[in-house]
């Protein structure tokens, strides 16, 4: 069994149905419900009305109930000054960087090693350069 629940959300800037996966144990953590969940969807500009918006992103608050039913949804276009993110998002985001970390972490300890060995190989080089001079 997937951890997401699958589930499609009308738009009502662009008429049309948006396909969003919500954790499947995200209603066991709420207090109360409908509970909030944030998707955000680009704008295609199909509609002559916000032909200008194409592209832009478009905020949709979704109420769910305990049973991951979407209850309703209320849609507004991306205001850069509100800075929302889904927690959902945020986790995935800070996921990644988490990963990325790790790994340029891992990266450094392996040239750190090198070093410390080309490093070590070359001061035995000097020293056993530096004994034969003396003979």
């Amino acid at each position: 069994m997937s951890k997401y629940v699958r589930k499609l959300y009308f738009c009502r800037i662009c008429n049309k149905s948006h396909p969003i996966k919500i954790p499947r144990d995200f209603a066991e953590s709420q207090k109360r419900y409908p509970f909030v969940f944030f998707a955000i969807h680009k704008y295609t500009g199909d509609s002559d009305e916000y032909l200008d918006k194409k592209e832009k992103d478009i905020i949709a608050t979704l109420y769910i109930d305990k049973n991951l039913a979407i209850r309703d949804v209320d849609v507004a276009w991306e205001d850069s000054s509100a800075n929302i993110i889904s927690e959902y998002d945020t986790q995935k985001l800070v996921g990644f960087l988490i990963d990325h970390i790790n790994e340029l972490q891992d990266a450094y300890d392996h040239l750190m090693e090198k070093y410390t060995k080309s490093l070590a190989s070359s001061e035995k080089t000097n020293k056993k350069e530096g004994e034969n001079e003396g003979i």
